[in-house]
């Protein structure tokens, strides 16, 4: 009868324990947004899991809004709709702990009043004339993370297809890890990894 392999069993559980490790640091807030999110690759597609992790320096994030994905019956959006179309928004992002706010350049379509400063970040966004669901394009904002920090909605409030407000939950969209933490944690992996495989041997 064949033994199980208790060592190779014994190192992927360490990894796995590592990996969790790695996306607790970079969650430590609480939570992060979800409605409005970064999409890493500016598909409309938001991170998987943790709001995607950037290097330092200066970064482009990709904002996104989506309300979901049911559409209301034809000709009731943004008035007794009962779909998720987004027929107005209104967000404040700010810069946290060493992120500062460089410039903005909204989505061609959108129809949006914004202002941008160094630290915060606010936007209102309109469209009754034809809303669909699923995720909408803001814009690209530009940041420095030169110092490490993060990029939070502090708050925001949506109009649904049925004209009812509603208020969005505060979160991070994007964190941004110091070159230096980011050192520490690929150490920790490694020391955690070394300790597994010397564990494991006879």
């Amino acid at each position: 009868m064949r033994r199980p392999n208790v060592r190779a069993r014994g190192f992927s559980q360490t990894l796995a324990c590592a990996a969790w490790i790695a996306v607790g640091c970079f969650c430590a807030a609480a939570g992060w947004a979800t409605q409005v999110y970064h999409s890493p690759n500016d598909d409309g597609l938001p991170a998987v899991g943790p709001p995607q992790v950037l290097e330092g320096g200066v970064r482009p994030v990709y904002l996104y809004i989506d309300g979901g994905a049911l559409a209301s019956p034809a000709g009731t959006a943004c008035d007794t709709g009962s779909g998720d179309e987004l027929c107005g928004f209104t967000l404040a992002l700010t810069g946290q702990a060493g992120v500062t706010l460089i410039g903005f350049t909204p989505d061609a379509s959108a129809n949006l009043l914004y202002d941008v400063s160094t630290l915060e970040f606010r936007v209102n966004g309109l469209d009754t004339a034809s809303p669909t669901p699923g995720p909408k394009r803001i814009g690209e904002l530009s940041v420095d993370a030169t110092a490490g920090g993060s990029l939070e909605l502090t708050s925001g409030e949506v109009v649904d297809a049925g004209l009812s407000a509603e208020q969005l939950e505060s979160g991070q969209i994007v964190a941004f890890p110091e070159p230096g933490k980011v050192l520490q944690l690929g150490f920790g992996i490694a020391l955690l990894a070394g300790f597994a495989r010397r564990r494991a041997k006879p």
